[in-house]
C-alpha cells in the first residue's frame, strides 16, 4: 500500500469517526433515550476504529491457522472495511436528503451541509480508493520533505523526523541488534512491508527543533519504546547495510527476496512482430521473511523478542 492509499485509509476512518461521535453527541444533546437510536452510530465508530487499525487487524489475522471466513475478510479487505461501509454510508445520506427534499424538512443551512456530505463525501473517497488521487510535483516534494532520513556518524545513528519536528538519536552503545524485515500481508498481496527494527538497551535521545507544529506542542511527550522502526519510506534506507559494517564491523549479507514471487505458477511468452512479451504468474510467500543484521549476544530472533516483551 502506498502513501496515497495509506492517507486515504486513515481519511475514511477518520470521517467516520467524527461522523458517529457527532451523531451521538446530537442525540446526547437532544435527550434521545431509545438505545435503537445509538446503534447505528456505534456501528460507525466499530467500523472506524477497524479501519484505522486495519494494518494490525491484517497481520494478527494472516497466520496459518486463521480460521477461513477471517481468510476471506483480510482477503477482500478492501471491500469489506472500505468500499462496503462508504458506499452504506452515501446511500443512507442520499435517503436522508432525498426525505429532507421531499418532505421539506427545516434543518438549517448545518444540517443541509451534513447531510450533503454524508451523501457525496463517501463516493469521492470511494473513488481515491478504486482510481487513486493525482499529486502535483508540489503535493509531492512537500511529501517527500516530511519523510524521516537516516545518517550516521561516529557517535550513533540519527533519524530525521520532520513530520514530528524532532530528531531521534541512537548511540551505538546503546544498540544491542538489528532484524531485517520483509513481508506481505495477506489483504489482497499489495501490502509489503520492508524495514530494520532496533533492539536497543536505553531509550533514544529525542531532540526538538527550535520551530514546531502547533500540534507537535500540543503533543510534546516522546515515545519511551526500546524498539525503533525503520522502514523503507526513510530517506537513505539503502545505506543501512553500509553504515553497519562500516561503525559495527559487522558483514552485512542480507538475503534479499521478494514475497510478490514466492512460487511461479505460470509463464507465457508472446511474439508481435519484434517484440517479445513474458507474462509470469507468482504466488506470493505467506511467511514473515527475517534475518537478523547484527546481535551483540549471538541470539536468535525468538531469543532477542522475548527479552523485549
Amino acid at each position: 500500500m502506498n502513501l496515497n492509499e495509506k492517507t486515504i485509509t486513515k481519511l475514511v476512518g477518520v470521517f467516520i469517526l467524527i461522523l458517529g461521535l457527532t451523531i451521538i453527541s446530537f442525540y446526547i444533546k437532544s435527550g434521545y433515550k431509545s438505545f435503537g437510536l445509538y446503534i447505528i452510530p456505534i456501528v460507525f465508530i466499530i467500523g472506524s476504529v477497524l479501519i484505522i487499525l486495519k494494518e494490525n487487524i491484517s497481520r494478527w489475522l494472516d497466520g496459518e491457522k486463521m480460521i477461513k471466513p477471517g481468510r476471506w475478510m483480510v482477503k477482500h479487505s478492501r471491500f469489506v472495511f472500505f468500499i462496503l461501509p462508504l458506499s452504506i454510508f452515501s446511500i443512507i445520506g442520499f435517503l436522508v436528503l432525498f426525505f429532507a427534499i421531499k418532505l421539506k424538512w427545516d434543518v438549517g443551512l448545518l444540517g443541509w451541509i451534513t447531510v450533503s456530505l454524508l451523501a457525496f463525501f463517501p463516493l469521492f473517497l470511494i473513488y481515491g480508493l478504486k482510481f487513486g488521487f493525482s499529486i502535483s510535483e508540489k503535493q509531492q516534494k512537500q511529501i517527500e520533505e516530511r519523510q524521516n532520513k537516516l545518517f550516521a556518524n561516529d557517535k550513533g545513528l540519527t533519524i530525521e523526523m520532520p513530520l514530528f519536528d524532532k530528531n531521534c538519536f541512537i548511540s551505538w552503545q546503546s544498540l544491542e541488534a538489528i532484524i531485517y524485515y520483509n513481508y506481505i500481508v495477506n489483504s489482497d498481496f499489495t501490502e509489503q512491508y520492508v524495514g530494520y527494527k532496533l533492539y536497543l538497551n536505553a531509550v533514544p535521545i529525542y531532540t526538538k527543533y527550535e520551530k514546531q507544529w502547533w500540534l507537535n506542542r500540543l503533543f510534546p511527550k516522546d515515545p519511551q519504546n526500546k524498539i525503533i522502526d525503520i522502514n523503507n519510506e526513510t530517506k537513505c534506507f539503502c545505506e543501512m547495510p553500509k553504515i553497519v559494517e562500516k561503525y559495527l564491523n559487522v558483514k552485512v549479507d542480507i538475503d534479499v527476496k521478494d514475497p510478490m514471487k514466492n512460487t511461479l505458477i505460470s509463464s507465457r511468452t508472446y511474439k508481435r512482430g519484434n517484440k517479445i512479451t513474458n507474462i509470469e504468474k507468482w504466488k506470493p510467500s505467506n511467511r514473515v521473511d527475517e534475518q537478523i543484521v547484527f546481535d551483540k549476544f549471538n541470539r536468535s530472533i525468538d531469543e532477542i523478542r522475548k527479552n523485549y516483551r
